[in-house]
Formats: structure tokens, sequence, C-alpha cells
């Protein structure tokens, strides 16, 4: 109990500090019906890939999630407030995309290898329904594959409105 009470504790003080958005992490996860899209990354990737996907996933306003604190410091919180505050300001001037720190969306999308790309359908607190794909390609290749992959009608649109948000080159 007080290691849950300490992580939402720890968890809110992150939400506002660090990943300043309009809406709380809870209201944006526990939206019925909305279609989430999330990019599930590491601090053992590169930073130079990390710093490449935070922009792509700007773009689209998809929100980055990791499972915990970076663990190459003692002091994890801030280590982790700082690698972010540094890779969005590298990939974004500061106006990066919304991190979170969540290991329960990597239990729930079954997340084993980074980076995972998912677009979700909430069903009021049920199993939602959701497309994954997973492995090294950029955000725009990994909305394609979504794209085609999918049997649900709603993360197909969603995928395609995204996949158009990246202007041609």
């Amino acid at each position: 109990m007080k290691h849950t009470l300490f992580f939402l504790i720890v968890f809110k003080i992150i939400t506002f500090s660090v990943f300043a958005n309009d809406l709380s992490l809870f209201n944006t996860i526990k939206q019925a019906g909305k279609l989430d899209e999330y990019l599930f990354v590491s601090f053992s990737m590169s930073d130079q890939d990390l710093i490449e996907l935070s922009a792509q996933a700007q773009i689209v306003k998809m929100t980055l999630v990791i499972s915990g604190f970076d663990e190459h410091s003692t002091d994890g919180l801030e280590h982790t407030k700082l690698r972010i505050s540094q890779i969005n300001h590298s990939c974004c001037e500061n106006k990066g995309p919304v991190w979170m720190i969540y290991p329960q969306l990597f239990e729930r999308f079954n997340i084993k290898t980074v980076p995972s790309f998912v677009i979700s359908k909430n069903l009021n607190d049920n199993i939602p329904e959701f497309t994954k794909i997973s492995g090294e390609m950029s955000v725009q290749n990994a909305l394609k594959y979504i794209y085609a992959g999918t049997n649900y009608s709603l993360i197909k649109k969603q995928a395609k409105i995204s996949y158009l948000m990246f202007k041609e080159d």
C-alpha cells in the first residue's frame, strides 16, 4: 500500500511538472471510446533514436511511455526528468511529446520489446481494442503497418489520420 501511494504521489508530481498537458494523465487514459496512441520506449535505446522518435511522436501527439525511472543514477526521478527534458529540447525545442511512466500499460498491451507502437480504443476500463506493432521503424511506418494490419475500423481510421499528418518530402 505504501509503495502504491508513493508511486501515485510521484506519478502526479511527474505528470504536472515535466509533462505539462491540459488533461490529466488519468483523464486521458480513461476516456471511454477515446483512441489513444502510444509509443513505448526505454532509456536503453540510443539518445538519437529517442530524439528522432520523440520528434515524430510530437507531430501526431502520440504519448511516449516508459516503464520506470532511468536507472543510470541513484536519483531516479530527477535523472529521469532531466533525460526527458533533454530529449524534448533536442527534438522539439522543449515542445516535445507527453511522456508518462506507466509500467502497467506495458503489461496491459503485453509490450516485450521497444519501440512498440499502439493505437487503442478504451471501452470503459474493459480490455481495450488495440493494434500493436513493434520494431525499429519510424512512427510514420508504424502507422502504415497498423493501418494495414488492424481489423478495427476506428483504429484504421485513426492510423490513416495520423499518417496523413506527416508532410510528404
